[in-house]
Parts: C-alpha cells; structure tokens; sequence
C-alpha cells in the first residue's frame, strides 16, 4: 500500500478501487494511466476521501459513480500544498501549478440528482440574525440538514453581501432555518413572488443549496 507522500501511479491497464476514508495518506503525486475508481459501496458511510498534492490523470480515468449509478454515499478529493508547492511541469513552457487535478484523460463524476438548487427568501433576513424563512419541504441532502452548506445571495447594491451558512435546522412545516452563527448583512424577503409587480422579476433574495455529496476540495493549510 501507498504510504504518506509517495508517488502512485495507477498503470495502463490496472482498474483500482479506491476505498480509503478520511485516514486516508496524503499522496505527493498520482498518474492515472489505468482506471481510478471509487467503490460505490451503500452500506458503508465512511466519505471515501482521496488526498494528493497533484493529480494527473494522463491516459486513463477516474471514475466516482456512473450515469447509470449514481454516488450514492459521500466521495471527496482533497487537494493539498501551499501556494509556493511544486507546480506539474508538462515540458519546458508549460506548467499546471500545484494544487490541482490535471486532466487530459477522462473524469466521470456523478453525485446524487438535487431536486431543488435554489429556494426564495419568505421573510427579511436581519443582520445578526441566525435564521431564516424559505419554501417549505425542501429536499436537503440524504434528508440530514445538520452541516449543509447554503449561500444566500444579495439584495442590495453591495455585491459582496452575501452570505455562507451551516445548517443546524430546518422545519418542513413552516419553512425555517437555523444557522450554527449569525448573518453578516441583510437580505430582503417576502412571502410570496414579486414577479408580478416587477415585469416578471422575482426579486425576493435567492438562497443556494450548495451540499453536493461529492466534492473536490482545496486545503487550507
């Protein structure tokens, strides 16, 4: 097995099945000749985590579900080093940076379908405050609502007033939402669509569901 800052190479030919959580050793560089593949096992809930500085997927593939089946658990890849880490050099003028996934080769990444990607402020939102009112009978992920990711975008003329929350709660009867903190800014709401006093426009704050079952991700270290 592959140990802690080894250089891994998946050869032409080779299906390898991923199937490491998040103990899993942070590699310094993988080569995809052959096919990377993540087990798409339903009755395991470990989040099949893969951790490398750089990927380079050169001739072969990496594989999280199929269009037929879908991911169905959690998969992530993390992408590790700091800003002045080594960079993939593919010849003398070309460079990849560090940090990356580098594809010349095939990705097929298929998650579980969201139903719904975005909801409607029914309420004004204050600043400091730790909730919010939206549709209700939201689909969230795997019906957990406890660490989902939402973005709320802004109402006003500040462009950068916006907002990115934890879930801590939500209630299908009333349509509210408790964050694990507060709101930065204030995002203007109302109960129902404003579409027919603005031309069409429904111009109540839009609130992303951000929470995808697989993720690639940067580290901050």
């Amino acid at each position: 097995m592959p140990v802690e800052g080894d250089n891994v190479t998946i050869e032409s030919g080779w299906n390898m099945v991923f199937d490491l959580n998040d103990k899993s050793p942070i590699y310094n560089k993988i080569f995809v000749n052959g096919d990377l593949t993540f087990k798409n096992d339903s009755t395991n809930n470990d989040t099949m985590h893969l951790k490398a500085h750089i990927i380079y997927v050169r001739s072969g593939s990496i594989n999280i579900g199929s269009k037929d089946y879908p991911f169905t658990k959690k998969a992530m890849v993390s992408l590790w080093g700091k800003r002045t880490a080594e960079s993939m050099v593919y010849d003398n003028s070309v460079f990849a940076g560090n940090k990356i996934i580098a594809n010349v080769g095939t990705i097929n990444m298929y998650g579980m379908p969201r139903k719904q990607q975005m909801t409607r402020l029914h309420q004004e939102a204050k600043k400091g405050q730790d909730h919010i009112f939206v549709d209700k009978g939201l689909e969230l992920v795997a019906g957990e609502y406890v660490g989902e990711k939402i973005g709320i975008a802004p109402t006003g003329y500040e462009t950068s007033a916006s907002d990115y929350m934890i879930v801590k709660s939500y209630d299908n009867d009333t349509g509210k939402m408790t964050f694990t903190d507060k709101l930065n800014t204030y995002h203007w709401g109302a109960p129902i669509s404003t579409a027919s006093k603005y031309n069409g426009v429904d111009i109540r704050g839009e609130v992303l569901i951000l929470e995808r079952n697989i993720k690639i991700v940067g580290d901050q270290t």
